[in-house]
């Protein structure tokens, strides 16, 4: 059988995952895998084949996932939220043997799927299954995930189950602590890797973890206290989006946060408003667990690196000799994917040497921490000199009223790229894009200075809260959004 299925067997009893107003414990949780492995079974699913799953947090995804583990399948969470072209490129690479899908959503995976009679509608699914597997088969188990594709063509990851564990046991020792009797709490999908290691850890502490699907951005805080959540995950801008919150909190028992790209004013800020401590984390979906960690609350540092890792910064063209492309070599199994679905994509990702590509830009601190300046394909080109678009980002979010904000490149008139800035008000705010170009002049080289400035209500996400950069771009710019020429 799968390590990850082993592990699942271990789990303490005392656990328990809560959405939707059901709560099931870990024990039933096991019961229903394996009555689902018999399902597989029955219908037809082999050891090592590919089985989708598109359905939002619920039962039945942890059930699915579960499952698959025990049959030794590969699991395939798939983004509920996808639609068309993105949906069928993802699951025709994945050839999945069986599409376990919501019922609203079924008639979105048979029309993206050259075979519809794979596609099961999840509906009546947990009442309808056989008993329990009696054996587990000798299969390879593990899953595979898509990239969010915000910087180009989504990749299929492919995790081996002992990979499953060490993200499991990474998640269980640095980030998610606590005790039989607590709660965490994620409102990220389980498609997703954070949401993933978060309720598996919890479960593997034997505490109860509460799923909500979405960030219910009026009710956060009433849900952090009504749950008794000790700890949550954060992507993307949703610390942002807290502090700029004006409304009190009620009283809660979280004490850590943690996750990527937080804004440098945060780690004050979440002490001093809400008595959280941040926990700031580096990592990409390839690997398994963190790559680097911030343990000790050192603002604007994604940490130092963990000791199952060897990290180097190698020279990219154009950028400062401070910062470089993080490369990555693991010291141990268990930590990193096998490859990607496709072996051309695996090959242009790793170095002659054997170290995995990031394609993200760091720079290291005089304290041996580092620090994260942008994506190499997110830099912007702009008068001979790479501008970080996360760096321009974090000027302007350290505005008062400013909710979000993203920095694209978009076609200059002269030669390279022009920025604009699309960003989104606080609410009450009357904040200008002439009051924003001038917030820019003291605090961002001319050279990284917006020429345009959009204001909008929402800027366009994916369900993980990472802002769909390839959509800003394609937005047709006028002179009405020129403000100055820096």
């Amino acid at each position: 059988m799968s390590e990850f299925w082993q592990h699942i067997e271990a789990l303490p009893d005392s656990g328990a995952i809560v959405i939707g107003g059901r709560r099931c414990g870990t024990p039933e949780l096991r019961d229903l895998a394996l009555r689902a492995s018999a399902d597989l079974s029955r219908r037809g699913v082999e050891p090592g084949d590919m089985v989708a799953c598109l359905l939002p947090n619920s039962v039945e995804f942890v059930v699915l996932w579960w499952a698959c583990a025990h049959r030794g399948a590969r699991f395939h969470p798939v983004n509920a939220g996808l639609r068309g072209d993105t949906l069928s490129f993802i699951l025709c690479a994945a050839d999945p043997a069986l599409v376990l899908a919501a019922d609203d959503l079924v008639p979105v995976a048979r029309a993206a799927v050259p075979e519809p009679d794979r596609v099961l509608a999840a509906g009546d699914w947990l009442g309808l299954l056989p008993p329990p597997a009696t054996s587990a088969p000798a299969g390879p188990g593990g899953q595979v995930i898509f990239t969010s594709g915000t910087t180009g063509r989504p990749k299929g990851v492919v995790w081996p189950a002992v990979t499953q564990c060490g993200h499991t046991l990474a998640y269980a020792l640095e980030m998610v602590v606590l005790d039989p009797t607590e709660a965490a709490y994620a409102c990220l999908p389980l498609f997703h890797v954070t949401a993933q290691g978060t309720t598996m850890a919890t479960l593997t502490h034997g505490g109860t973890i509460h799923l909500d699907n979405g960030f219910p951005v009026r009710t956060f805080w009433q849900r952090i206290a009504e749950t008794g959540a000790v700890t949550f995950p954060f992507v993307g801008s949703i610390l942002s989006v807290l502090l700029k919150d004006d409304r009190p909190a009620p009283a809660h028992r979280c004490r850590t946060v943690f996750g990527a790209a937080s804004p440098d004013h945060a780690w004050e800020a979440m002490r001093e408003r809400y008595g959280v401590a941040l926990v700031e984390t580096y990592g990409q979906t390839e690997m398994g667990g963190t790559w680097l960690m911030n343990l000790d609350g050192r603002p604007g540092s994604v940490g130092a690196p963990c000791e199952r890792i060897e990290v180097r910064l190698a020279p990219v063209e154009g950028t400062s000799g401070e910062s470089g492309e993080l490369q990555v070599l693991p010291r141990e199994p268990g930590y990193f994917m096998s490859g990607y679905l496709d072996p051309d994509e695996t090959a242009a990702a790793m170095t002659p040497d054997g170290w995995y590509q990031t394609r993200d830009l760091l720079a290291v601190r005089s304290d041996g921490y580092y620090r994260f300046v942008g994506r190499t394909a997110d830099a912007i080109r702009r008068r001979g000199e790479n501008v970080s678009a996360w760096e321009v980002e974090q000027a302007f979010l350290a505005h008062p009223d400013v909710a979000e904000a993203a920095a694209v490149g978009v076609p200059s008139d002269l030669a390279e790229e022009e920025i604009a800035l699309y960003y989104v008000r606080r609410p009450g705010s009357d904040l200008t894009s002439y009051d924003l170009r001038r917030w820019s002049a003291g605090r961002l080289g001319a050279f990284m200075r917006p020429r345009y400035y959009v204001a909008l209500d929402a800027l366009p996400k994916t369900q993980t809260q990472r802002v769909r950069k390839a959509l800003l771009r394609e937005r047709v710019l006028t002179g009405d959004d020129v403000v100055g020429i820096p």
